[in-house]
């Protein structure tokens, strides 16, 4: 889709021809007619003023051809989604609820999908109050709370058909500072996630184990909502591990998001 345009300088050299010799005078009086073999030299033409192209070939000026992205409707769907999820989840750990609000209007746009199956109304039904409810929310506790609903809207539906499969891996070292902290803290909330939305018992209890023990060095955080934000955090993982249901997953995951909110906005002040 970039166009490229090729000046083309194009440099004119005018050479100056030089008349032949005149033959030597004749004895008789009269003298000879002028040669008139020789022809005249031409005269200088000053090169045109060099200028940029103004015509582009077919191959820069035409669009390229779309390339249609593989997959069902249905798989086309479901990427969708999990992009947008991502967008308001990552919108709501920034402490930016009003970024969510886009990518939450998408998740409810299935018109492609056509006449859906009568298996997929609650769900479709849960996640539009969700949507509802991240538009409309004055506040982070309730974007987040919206924002975990949707996540067990989405396993709802998995749960009934092929829904995804996760490998859940090993979590990042801690570590001893501040960024490698918030690697291992980022996978910890990726895994808690994919245990609403797949759902995945065990990448629930990767995730609680991950998020256990002194999370970030003290001295790092700054001032006292920060501090605040992470005594929260370690006591809702506290009971995390003990959380059934997807309900009760939902309430504790948005809390998480809650304490993620909290503590970036105050080390952004």
């Amino acid at each position: 889709m970039k166009a490229r345009y090729v000046g083309l300088l194009t440099l004119f050299v005018a050479g100056c021809g030089t008349p032949s010799a005149q033959p030597a005078a004749a004895p008789e009086s009269t003298p000879p007619p002028a040669a008139t073999t020789a022809e005249a030299a031409p005269t200088p033409t000053e090169a045109p003023p060099a200028t940029e192209a103004t015509t582009e070939s077919p191959a820069e000026t035409a669009e390229p051809p779309k390339v249609e992205e593989p997959g069902t409707p249905r798989e086309k769907l479901m990427r969708a989604h999990f992009s947008e999820t991502e967008l308001i989840r990552s919108a709501v750990i920034r402490g930016n609820p009003s970024a969510a609000i886009g990518p939450a209007k998408s998740l409810t746009k299935m018109d492609e999908m056509g006449k859906m199956p009568a298996s997929w109304k609650p769900t479709l039904s849960a996640m539009q109050k969700a949507v509802a409810r991240i538009k409309n929310s004055p506040d982070i506790p309730a974007v987040a709370a919206a924002t975990a609903d949707l996540g067990v809207a989405c396993g709802s539906c998995h749960k009934k058909g092929e829904g995804p499969k996760v490998e859940i891996g090993s979590p990042p070292e801690a570590g001893s500072t501040v960024k490698s902290q918030m690697r291992r803290h980022a996978w910890a909330n990726e895994r808690l996630w994919e245990g609403l939305y797949v759902p995945s018992d065990d990448a629930w209890k990767a995730g609680v184990d991950a998020l256990k023990g002194d999370i970030f060095p003290k001295d790092a955080l700054k001032g006292v909502h920060a501090r605040s934000a992470v005594a929260t955090l370690k006591r809702v993982v506290e009971s995390a591990g003990s959380k059934k249901t997807p309900q009760d997953r939902a309430a504790t995951y948005a809390q998480i998001l809650e304490t993620c909110a909290a503590c970036h906005t105050a080390m952004r002040d």
